[in-house]
């Protein structure tokens, strides 16, 4: 999760199916996501895509020094 730009093209394109949670090392939350995802019938899932999208631009957005001091503490979605 070193790659700022990797980082923020995967909470855009698939924050929904927990991808950033296993990149941060966090299985457990992105597994979670997974299976609400699909218990809920996809609702949570798209909450989850809109907040994947803010998360992924706010990343792109931040310079390298924010981003490394913060890159612990990302998070976006439900389960948090």
């Amino acid at each position: 999760m070193n790659n700022k730009v990797l980082f923020g093209i995967m909470c855009i394109i698939f924050n929904s199916y927990g991808v950033p949670c296993f990149m941060q090392g966090r299985v457990k939350t992105g597994i979670l996501r997974i299976v609400l995802a699909y218990v809920t019938c996809g609702i949570i899932g798209i909450i989850n895509l809109i907040k994947g999208i803010i998360l992924g631009i706010k990343v792109l957005q931040m310079t390298d020094e924010e981003y490394q001091a913060q890159k612990e503490t990302l998070a976006s979605g439900i389960p948090l």
